[in-house]
């Protein structure tokens, strides 16, 4: 009597196993290549959206760095009274001309002595004596001063925002997007080099 070959019965058991697999086996293989499929899809659009927004950082940091170099130029018109009140002192010494004539009509009692005595004579005096002097006559005072002068004029302001407060933040607002543009993979631009 032959003895049968053990191998035999188990071959013909695995060739119909390996040749009708069962559905589920396919559904998970379908699955896995549909969810790979995702996966590559979404990393790609990730990193397109992640480049996009670089970009728009980058463009952000330009429009901040074009604010920073920017200025505030206006007029104030300013229309109002303004009060004076002060002490002017004065100290000076001015030349005061006198030219005139002073006329003299007096009597003048002259005593004459003679061997036999003394004796008093009036004696009329008429005459105009010129006069022409100029002497110098020290001033001192103090003079005060209070009254309202109107003022109305165009006042131009310039402000540089570069040189402000707002200047130096806009600058660290500027840094910190052009950094993450740069992490985003955002084109590198040449900023322009700012000093505190």
């Amino acid at each position: 009597m032959a003895m049968a070959n053990p191998q035999t019965p188990m071959t013909n058991l695995q060739s119909p196993l390996i040749k009708s697999r069962p559905i589920d086996y396919w559904a998970l293989w379908l699955v896995a290549v549909a969810s790979l499929a995702v996966n590559v899809w979404l990393v790609v659009n990730l990193l397109g959206i992640r480049r996009q927004a670089g970009e728009a950082a980058a463009l952000a940091a330009q429009a901040v760095g074009d604010l920073r170099q920017s200025s505030i130029d206006y007029q104030v018109h300013v229309a109002q009274l303004v009060p004076i009140v002060l002490s002017i002192p004065i100290s000076q010494t001015v030349k005061v001309p006198i030219t005139t004539l002073l006329p003299i009509d007096t009597q003048a009692t002259i005593p004459l002595e003679t061997p036999i005595g003394t004796f008093p004579i009036t004696i009329p005096i008429q005459a105009t004596v010129p006069i022409n002097l100029q002497p110098e006559v020290p001033i001192r005072l103090t003079v005060p001063v209070s009254t309202t002068v109107p003022v109305e004029l165009d006042v131009p302001i310039h402000v540089a925002i570069a040189d402000t407060d707002l200047g130096e933040s806009l600058a660290r607002t500027q840094r910190s997007l052009e950094s993450l543009a740069a992490q985003w993979g955002a084109p590198a631009s040449t900023p322009e080099p700012f000093s505190p």
